[in-house]
């Protein structure tokens, strides 16, 4: 028992919807092994696979090509025994963002149960009756209600075998190369290239014709389409690897043919925009790339006008191996914004206005800090901006007047939709009115340095010129700028100011001419590489590519520093239809700065490659994403090895905590530049903190070095002291200081828990020598104050003796002999009174003897401890050598 209910079970929810279309569903049971040529021609006729298992599948058409496909099955059936019971049905079909198609049909119809069929039926539902009248063979007849089928809604489709019943799907190649035909590489490669495609036309027997460098063919169904899309692209993929000499970008729309006749001016009467093509793509609507199958997938043209229809014009490309199982990158480009009637602009590069008009003329200086702010935003905050931004313009005034001035009045939003608008504008700033002030200041050869040291503004008239600038027609300030000219003939302003006056009225050769001279007389190396930016930009606005990419790298030379010359480079490349040469150079810009991740994703002007932009665009950031999530766990380790290395109070481990959460915080913005600044911020962090390491563990060492020199001095001071058991207490703390210190110097300070040890030793270890220093003093004193002592009473002693023995001497020499010498009174006092005398004279001696004594000592002190010191330090050294 089939049940379509499982099938319906088949079909994914669709919510996230990028085509909607409405059409037909044809539910196919059977018995046993299906015959082949049932599939193919569900196929042959545009059917696509929605769901199916073992003896039934579910089909969708989009057109009532259904019952052709049913009727032609039908006739097959008369002449071949079919057990097969078809259903046919109006469905919805929807398409998500990952291109997984669904259908909406009411419960009734998926509830429903069919039997084992014996024989061919076509069941059709009631709805569609009209349908079928008027399709030539066809006619319903009334079915009786049969067990597990929706009641009262389905008759019976009958057949006139006698009618082919042609598919009607049909369509017409067109292939343009591109490029200049009388450019020798065109010519050379378009023919190498066109023998490759030749030989697919004449593989698969399809008459071609060209005519104005266009080749055009019919493709009478769909098998034929499949090959031709399955072998061009094959070829395209090969010669790109194996024989890129041989390769020529060209840009391909395949047309539905109704209404349209095979012949030379074909390609004149399709409406296609060649310009906005993809190189190397088939360009077709969304019905016939779902036509093609599951081989195939299609890319959605990024500024279609309507959206979310079967005609809506997409490219398609093989379907790789797991493809359309990932992601994808949000659309951030301005459908407002970068469609319009006009040529693209000079200052902008969108086709809504012309050059003259365009907002950047009004618009207020740029902010600086731009990209930085816009690299704080998510990519979905971003993409709500652009369809805010989108909203808001179709609202505003149809004329380019009006237009420009609602522009002008949303950049001055401070939402995030006012920032993504300043954005779009900003891509080019330095081709804007807005920029002259900045370059005509410029003094330096480092572009970056410019903005910090401009000159200042001096009295020349152009200052005011410039201010009142948009307020003139081109053709009036062409006229004063030839007037202040002749004043100021070698001027670089002026002859820049007309430059840009002489584009606003279309005269791009005019305004190159100016430019270069006004490169000649500028003399700073910044304001001559902006005027070969200028003049390159002007080429690449009339789409000589081969003019302007030389001066792109002549800027590259004169400023390195200028990333954009290198950007602008690969916009021609892109423009080009060599779009895969841009994508090497374009990984390594973002590489160097992530800011132009963002500028990529949001240029209008990348349109034509953007299918390998948004390729490379991905790839970049599913490796980047990847990385952060690493980063993110490698934080998470270094919190841990701070904790393990340092304490938490150490000044290195507050600031590197800082640092981790800032680059946590930017882990959580889904944007690419945020993702770098935290790949590169948590390597240098890693670097700062083996640095610190590496810094600290050195110095640990050195100063515990200090510390043995200081304890050398302690040690020294206190073997001398007279009283060893007042050292007890000291000796205790001196010999912790020891093993703290021997400790540290012989341990391995590369390892945390030793690390972190040495490092609370340190502070710990300094005190403790301070106390022993500080008690070494007191402990100085003492020990000083003895030597002293000691020294002034040997002094004292021998200078006592000296004197005693003197009284003794002298006294007994004065009686015998004073009278002999004069001293006939000093006898006669002697000898009245001799024991009054002598103690007299023994308190004298005494005072003098101490009074020298001090002064001898206080006089040879220091000889005499660094006397006695030296011999100790002679004997114990003299005990060591033994």
């Amino acid at each position: 028992m089939a049940t379509l209910e499982s099938l319906h079970a088949q079909l994914p929810e669709i919510h996230d919807i990028q085509m909607r279309a409405d059409g037909y569903a044809l539910w196919m049971v059977w018995q046993g092994d299906i015959n082949p040529v049932v599939i193919q021609t569900l196929e042959d006729y545009g059917g696509i696979r929605a769901a199916g298992e073992a003896e039934q599948s579910l089909w969708f058409y989009f057109s009532t090509e259904v019952l052709l496909a049913a009727a032609r099955i039908g006739v097959w059936a008369r002449f071949n025994h079919l057990a097969v019971t078809m259903q046919v049905f109006p469905v919805r079909f929807q398409v998500d963002k990952s291109g997984r198609e669904g259908l909406i049909f009411d419960e009734a119809l998926w509830r429903q149960t069919l039997g084992a069929p014996t024989e061919f039926t076509i069941m059709v539902h009631t709805s569609m009756a009209q349908m079928v009248e008027m399709a030539p063979g066809l006619s319903l007849k009334e079915q009786p209600p049969q067990p597990g089928m929706a009641p009262g809604v389905w008759a019976s489709l009958e057949v006139d075998a006698r009618l082919p019943y042609q598919s009607s799907l049909g369509w017409y190649t067109i292939l343009r190369p591109i490029g200049n035909p009388l450019d020798k590489a065109y010519q050379t490669g378009w023919r190498e290239f066109f023998a490759q495609v030749e030989t697919i036309l004449q593989r698969n027997k399809f008459r071609f014709t060209v005519h104005d460098s266009f080749v055009m063919f019919p493709l009478e169904n769909v098998r034929q389409l499949k090959n031709w899309c399955r072998d061009f692209l094959a070829v395209i993929a090969r010669l790109k690897v194996d024989s890129p000499q041989q390769y020529w970008p060209c840009v391909q729309a395949i047309v539905e043919r109704k209404g349209l006749n095979f012949n030379e001016d074909l390609h004149k009467k399709v409406s296609v925009e060649w310009e906005h093509l993809t190189p190397d793509f088939p360009h077709m609507s969304m019905r016939s790339a779902l036509i093609l199958g599951e081989e195939f997938t299609f890319h959605e043209v990024r500024f279609a006008t309507a959206k979310h229809t079967q005609e809506d014009w997409c490219s398609i490309s093989l379907r790789g191996e797991g493809e359309g199982q990932g992601g994808s990158l949000p659309q951030l480009a301005s459908v407002q914004l970068a469609i319009g009637p006009h040529p693209h602009c000079f200052y902008c590069g969108q086709h809504s206005h012309e050059t003259k008009n365009c907002p950047s003329r009004i618009m207020e200086e740029r902010d600086p800090q731009l990209w930085n702010h816009i690299a704080h935003l998510n990519f979905d905050d971003m993409q709500k901006a652009v369809l805010a931004i989108d909203d808001n313009l179709a609202a505003a005034p149809a004329e380019e007047a009006g237009r420009t001035l609602a522009i002008a009045a949303l950049a001055k939003d401070t939402s995030h939709t006012g920032l993504m608008l300043r954005a779009f504008y900003d891509l080019t700033w330095y081709l804007q009115l807005r920029s002259l002030g900045f370059f005509w200041r410029a003094r330096t050869k480092d572009f970056h340095k410019a903005a910090q040291e401009p000159a200042p503004l001096d009295s020349n008239p152009i200052w005011a010129f410039l201010a009142t600038y948009t307020d003139k027609t081109p053709v009036e300030a062409d006229k004063e700028l030839a007037s202040l000219a002749t004043r100021f003939p070698k001027d670089f302003r002026i002859m820049s100011m007309r430059g840009f006056a002489a584009m606003e009225q279309g005269d791009p050769a005019k305004a190159i001419g100016f430019w270069k001279e006004a490169e000649m007389y500028s003399t700073f190396p910044v304001v001559q590489a902006w005027h070969a930016m200028l003049q390159a930009r002007a080429w690449e606005f009339q789409g000589r590519f081969a003019q302007a990419i030389p001066l792109y790298e002549q800027v590259m030379r004169t400023c390195p520093s200028w990333l954009d010359a290198d950007y602008r480079k690969l916009v021609c490349e892109v423009k080009s239809g060599f779009s895969e040469r841009a994508l090497s150079g374009l990984t390594a810009l973002v590489d160097r700065n992530g800011h132009y991740f963002n500028k990529a994703l949001f240029d209008g002007e990348m349109e034509r490659g953007h299918i390998q932009i948004s390729e490379c665009l991905y790839g970049l950031w599913t490796g980047i994403e990847a990385r952060a999530k690493e980063e993110v766990l490698h934080l998470n380790r270094l919190t841990d090895e701070l904790a393990a290395w340092l304490p938490p109070e150490n000044a290195f481990a507050v600031s590197a905590a800082e640092r981790i959460q800032k680059l946590l915080r930017m882990s959580a913005v889904s944007n690419y530049m945020p993702f770098q600044m935290l790949v590169a911020g948590r390597v240098q962090l890693e670097k700062d903190l083996q640095l610190f390491l590496v810094q600290e563990g050195k110095g640990l060492k050195s100063r515990f070095k200090v510390f043995i020199d200081r304890l050398r001095v302690i040690q020294e001071d206190s073997l001398w002291f007279p009283f060893p058991r007042a050292l007890v207490e000291f000796n205790k703390n001196y010999n912790q200081a020891v093993a703290n210190i021997n400790w540290v110097l012989t341990a391995n300070l590369f390892v945390p828990e030793a690390f972190r040890k040495a490092h609370a030793l340190s502070d710990a270890e300094d005190e403790r020598l301070k106390k022993l220093e500080g008690r070494m003093r007191f402990l100085r004193i003492v020990r000083d104050a003895t030597l002293f002592m000691l020294s002034m009473a040997e002094s004292f002693f021998w200078l006592e003796l000296v004197g005693i023995l003197a009284i003794f001497v002298i006294l007994p020499l004065i009686l015998l002999y004073g009278d002999k010498i004069g001293l006939e009174w000093t006898a006669g006092i002697i000898s009245t009174d001799r024991w009054q005398v002598q103690k007299a004279l023994f308190l004298v001696v005494t005072i003098m003897a101490v009074g020298t004594a001090g002064l001898r000592t206080l006089l040879r002190f220091e000889k005499i401890r660094d006397t006695i010191f030296a011999k100790a330090r002679a004997g114990t050294l003299k005990k060591k050598k033994k």
